[in-house]
């Protein structure tokens, strides 16, 4: 070759080195910010959310017996939980969402307690029947969702709500939705637990 003459072959490849260090690079955080934000919309929209193909027929309207009462809207109850093989089902009542205890690193929110103390009164120990919704049957941590009967017949979603110790939690469609809001409305308009002066807590 000619001296003076470059190769093509290097000459391409030099150019194509160029093109790539102009091309603007990839950010990997920012890959990871739509990721997230995508997964926090499929999660808003129920997407996410954990259906075990046999949950309708293990829980829904079955009787169980309450073992432990967790906070104002968790229960363990005695059917196994053969997704986690475990000996006991945790439940999470469909709905409402009640202030959360104490943990390892947070203090209790106000009315927690109140919140557990009501809910270990009327279920611990006790039968109560099991509701599920079809679209929903497990929430995010894999707690069964359902609507709870006390003996009776009563709600113990909705007691919870009456007695101003939860919220109705809006983030998701279910066939109480209307039902809980205007009661949760009720407690407030009484001032009753969480609302009591007109607080929010």
């Amino acid at each position: 070759m000619p001296r003076g003459r470059q190769d093509p072959r290097r000459r391409r490849r030099l150019v194509s080195l160029r093109a790539a260090a102009l091309r603007p690079r990839r950010r990997p955080w920012i890959v990871a910010i739509v990721m997230l934000s995508a997964l926090a919309v499929a999660d808003h929209c129920g997407w996410l959310l954990v259906r075990g193909p046999d949950d309708m027929s293990a829980y829904h309207g079955m009787r169980a017996r309450v073992n432990r009462v967790i906070d104002g809207v968790t229960l363990e109850v005695s059917i196994p939980d053969r997704m986690y093989d475990r000996p006991v089902t945790r439940v999470r009542l469909w709905g409402i969402d009640s202030p959360r205890p104490a943990g390892p690193e947070r203090r209790a929110e106000p009315m927690a307690g109140v919140a557990l103390e009501l809910a270990a009164k009327l279920t611990h120990g006790r039968m109560v029947e099991l509701r599920l919704e079809t679209q929903r049957t497990r929430g995010p941590m894999g707690d069964v969702l359902a609507h709870v009967r006390l003996p009776g017949g009563a709600s113990l979603n909705e007691r919870i709500l009456a007695e101003g110790l939860a919220r109705a939690d809006e983030r998701w469609p279910h066939a109480m939705l209307t039902q809980y809001a205007e009661i949760e409305r009720s407690a407030r308009r009484s001032g009753r637990g969480r609302w009591e002066g007109g607080s929010g807590r």
